[in-house]
């Protein structure tokens, strides 16, 4: 005689839920994402190609003198803005592009206001100036916007 119990079956599990999106709107959705990815993988290479300038123009600051700092400025501004356009520039109208560009007014005040003093009579600065100017030069070149 067989026992009652062997008569049961086991539970019936149904098959584990599909993890592929059901409906076509996931598909819309994934889709635009992976759009907006490539988008911004794309946008972050050309801004870091773009502003290979700068970053070389950072590492030459770290071992030149004060009085080469105008015209790293010069030539970082040149690799930025039409010759036509920066060239030119001295004095007055110099420091006041590099205070436009750059913003804060970093070249309206001393020290930086003395940079072409310094590119044309060097050793007149004091070790205190000569970082500022270092630190205010640098921050230029990080910061100026290139205006379309």
């Amino acid at each position: 005689m067989t026992a009652p119990l062997d008569k049961l079956h086991d539970f019936y599990q149904p098959p584990p839920p599909a993890w592929t999106p059901q409906t076509i709107g996931w598909y819309v959705v994934f889709a635009i994402a992976g759009l907006l990815v490539v988008w911004m993988i794309v946008h972050n290479i050309r801004r870091w190609f773009t502003n290979r300038y700068r970053r070389e123009a950072l590492r030459e600051l770290v071992v030149l003198t004060p009085d080469q700092f105008s015209s790293l400025l010069k030539r970082t501004a040149l690799a930025a803005w039409p010759r036509e356009k920066v060239a030119s520039l001295s004095g007055d109208s110099w420091l006041s592009f590099l205070s436009k560009t750059g913003g804060n007014s970093l070249f309206q005040h001393a020290p930086g206001n003395r940079i072409e003093e310094v590119a044309l009579r060097p050793g007149t600065l004091s070790g205190e100036d000569e970082e500022k100017l270092r630190k205010l030069t640098a921050e230029w070149i990080r910061r100026h916007r290139v205006q379309a």
